[in-house]
């Protein structure tokens, strides 16, 4: 708003020197009060002052400052600036302190500056053949950027393939590989290699039959024995009443098998049967005596000798039942304890059984004892069983060694096979244990591929194929394969690539599968 010959410009808070210097140009030459609130940012130092008499001389302004803050007022006075503490006071001042601001001649306008505007210049019109050359030089360009990315597409992007089968044999030979606890890694030249030592405790329990034979005597005595009765009336005799024989020291002791009735004054037979299995075979008039209460009631006597209680042969333990059932338990302890440590090992370690071996019998347990009568013999035991565990890869590393030691000179292994054997029954190697592993393989003639790779790249595929067939030993002929294929008038782009790099080459035995490199190159007739 305009007072007079002062303009007064109300600042906000968030006012800052672009927007400042966007106001004082709207209203141009003359005197303005700048009022000033007391949390503004801008104007608190003596940089942004300065801005402000820069861009008040640049307009030809006088410019005050009104501010409620002392410090800012002491901070603008010593920038050269008047400063009020309120608009009136500002307004009613003639003279402010400071005085005018020098004329200057205003500085050269900014690029951002709105009034800027360029003054366009006269220029005279080119000849028309000046346009026609542009446009050929542009076009010549167009024609030799894709002439650029046309040749370097037809050098990076076809890829080939290049499958040589050289002549070869096949190669064959056994390698014995010792195994010791006591070194850490392998030794091609001795054949020998490392192992580790695996322990698992497992228990189990196992029967078998009795062999041995004993004479014993066996089965119960039987026979008749004769009552007589005492009484004046009938008596019954029960089964069950023992009678015996008129020993005093050992007497033999039957049983009556059934009730009997002895009529008063008479007779009565009935059969008998030992107590004791193999005892009880007596003669005539031997058994005398009726015991309990039959005893004053009856007499008894046997008329005929009693049988029955022969000697018969019977199975009984001896010490090499207990050797049988031991070993039949071990051989089961030992596959148990196999499979056991075979979820120890890693995925390329095997466990060699005849390393097996029992280091603690923490139990074991016959329910049976020597000479006793039994059909069957158990035993119950408790062992900790330890093993050697060998890497597979170590084995095959040493076959493979011996085997490339033996190939004729200029032959390489290109494809190589391994089976692990048994173990060797006699000590043949430098190690605990030793076995044997078959290594097989088809040797051939070697290659160099970096010079197939010279031979081939840039050239047409038949001429490709003979200086390949010219140039190495093969057992069959070259099998190329490009990426991307031509035809029709294209076919004479069907080239081997210029790029050492995209060109791969295959050495492979005479039996191995031929594969392309990609899914879309396709093998050449």
């Amino acid at each position: 708003m305009h007072l007079g010959t002062n303009s007064v410009i109300e600042l906000q808070p968030q006012d800052d020197f672009a927007s400042i210097r966007y106001r004082l140009r709207l209203l141009g030459r003359g005197r303005v009060i700048l009022s000033v609130p007391w949390e503004m940012h801008f104007l608190s130092n003596p940089v942004d002052f300065d801005l402000l008499r820069r861009e008040a001389g640049r307009y030809q302004m006088e410019a005050a400052i009104v501010s409620p803050d002392p410090a800012r007022r002491q901070l603008a006075r010593g920038c050269g600036f008047p400063a009020f503490s309120t608009v009136e006071r500002a307004q009613r001042s003639t003279v402010w302190r400071g005085g005018s601001p020098e004329k200057v001649e205003p500085p050269p306008r900014h690029w951002w500056d709105a009034e800027v505007r360029l003054q366009p210049r006269a220029v005279r019109p080119l000849p028309r053949w000046v346009d026609w050359l542009k446009l050929g030089f542009r076009f010549l360009i167009f024609i030799l950027v894709l002439a650029v990315l046309a040749a370097s597409a037809y050098t990076i992007v076809p890829a080939g393939t290049v499958t040589l089968v050289p002549a070869g044999e096949e190669f064959s030979t056994i390698v014995p590989v010792s195994v010791d606890l006591d070194i850490e890694s392998l030794d091609n030249q001795a054949g020998l290699i490392p192992a580790r030592r695996l322990g698992v405790e497992v228990s189990g329990y196992a029967e078998a039959e009795t062999t041995g034979l004993m004479d014993v005597v066996a089965g119960r005595a039987t026979g008749t024995v004769l009552f007589t009765n005492l009484l004046a009336q009938d008596y019954t005799v029960r089964a069950g009443t023992v009678v015996r024989t008129s020993s005093t020291s050992y007497p033999i002791r039957f049983r009556t098998t059934a009730d009997v009735v002895v009529p008063a004054g008479g007779q009565a037979t009935v059969s008998i049967e030992g107590l004791q299995e193999g005892v009880g075979n007596v003669g005539a008039f031997q058994i005398n005596r009726a015991e309990g209460a039959a005893a004053s009631a009856v007499r008894v006597i046997n008329p005929e000798p009693t049988q029955g209680a022969d000697a018969q042969e019977r199975r009984v333990v001896i010490r090499d039942d207990y050797d049988r059932v031991w070993r039949l338990l071990i051989d089961r302890l030992f596959d148990q304890a196999y499979t056991e440590m075979g979820y120890l090992l890693e995925p390329t370690e095997m466990l060699l059984r005849e390393s097996m071996r029992i280091e603690a019998v923490p139990k074991e347990s016959y329910n049976r004892f020597l000479t006793e009568q039994a059909e069957t013999v158990g035993l119950d035991m408790e062992i900790l069983v330890s093993g050697w565990a060998v890497d597979v890869d170590n084995a095959k590393n040493v076959a493979y060694a011996r085997l490339s030691r033996q190939l004729p000179p200029g032959y390489s292994l290109i494809d190589a096979r391994f089976q692990v054997g048994e173990m060797a029954e006699e000590d043949v190697g430098p190690g605990k244990f030793t076995f044997f592993v078959t290594a097989s393989g088809y040797a051939a003639i070697s290659l160099n591929t970096d010079k197939a790779v010279e031979l081939v790249k840039g050239q047409p595929v038949e001429v490709a194929r003979r200086r390949l067939l010219d140039a190495f030993p093969l057992a069959e002929p070259p099998r190329l394969a490009l990426w991307p294929r031509w035809s029709g008038r294209l076919a004479w782009l069907d080239r081997m690539p210029l790029l050492p790099l995209r060109i791969d080459v295959r050495v492979v035995p005479k039996e191995q599968e031929q594969e392309p490199v990609t899914g879309q190159a396709t093998s050449l007739p």
